[in-house]
């Protein structure tokens, strides 16, 4: 059964009518002025939340500048005066005194530790020049063994020859017999002569050393000490060295 059979059926008297829905208009200048309010409100809250992280800030920073500054100023532990008796005042004035006990040590003890380590320092070279023959410590002309001895001239047989002493060469001389003659000075008064020479390691000027070979020889070669111009005869040959007698 329908609606209409059963209200016909009751006899009540049924009436209809049509509901119209009408859209309701909106102006797109109330749009815009909705959007434009809507955004502006939504700037002008992030505006407020910067301002008020701003505002946060400059207090911490505020507080934190305060707080150093409240902090106390450390003084320096050592104070300077000036004018006053410093370091380098110290210093010039305990050299101004070695100086000054250097001279009265000179002028009043002439023999003192001090005047013989100053002479030692500055003298070494002049009293080298001064020694004698007996003062050097004196080795074989040859390492190997192969020398002998016959009134005070040592032959070397072929090989490196070596200085018996320290010094320095004086002259280097080329025999007629083609050989090299080399005049080493140990002193003033002492001085070896080697001659018979193949080839020299040294040239004049050059120290030379008992050490180090002072030249090679090829067959035969002599060896003469002198002090003073004389031959020295009084020594022995004994174990690679030179024993004065």
């Amino acid at each position: 059964m329908s609606d209409l059979e059963y209200v016909k059926m009751l006899e009540v008297p049924v009436s209809s009518s049509e509901v119209i829905f009408k859209p309701i208009k909106v102006k797109k200048k109330d749009v815009k002025k909705r959007v434009i309010e809507k955004v502006n409100g939504e700037t002008d809250k992030e505006s407020a939340a910067r301002n008020k992280e701003k505002k946060n800030l400059f207090k911490f920073l505020k507080v934190k500048r305060v707080k150093r500054e409240k902090l106390p100023r450390q003084e320096p532990s050592v104070e300077i005066k000036n004018g006053g008796f410093d370091i380098v005042s110290m210093q010039v004035v305990t050299i101004f005194v070695l100086i000054v006990g250097i001279i009265l040590t000179n002028i009043f003890f002439e023999n003192s530790g001090m005047n013989r380590l100053m002479r030692s320092a500055f003298n070494n070279e002049e009293a080298s020049l001064n020694k004698e023959y007996s003062d050097f410590t004196a080795l074989s002309p040859s390492k190997s063994g192969d020398v002998s001895l016959q009134d005070g001239v040592m032959t070397v047989l072929k090989g490196s020859v070596y200085s018996p002493c320290d010094g320095m060469v004086e002259s280097v001389v080329l025999a007629d017999n083609g050989g090299y003659v080399v005049t080493i000075s140990h002193s003033d008064s002492f001085s070896t002569v080697i001659s018979g020479l193949e080839s020299v390691y040294a040239s004049v000027g050059e120290s030379v050393y008992s050490t180090i070979p002072v030249g090679f020889s090829a067959g035969e070669s002599n060896v003469s000490m002198f002090s003073n111009d004389a031959i020295l005869t009084s020594y022995v040959i004994s174990n690679d060295r030179i024993e004065w007698i």
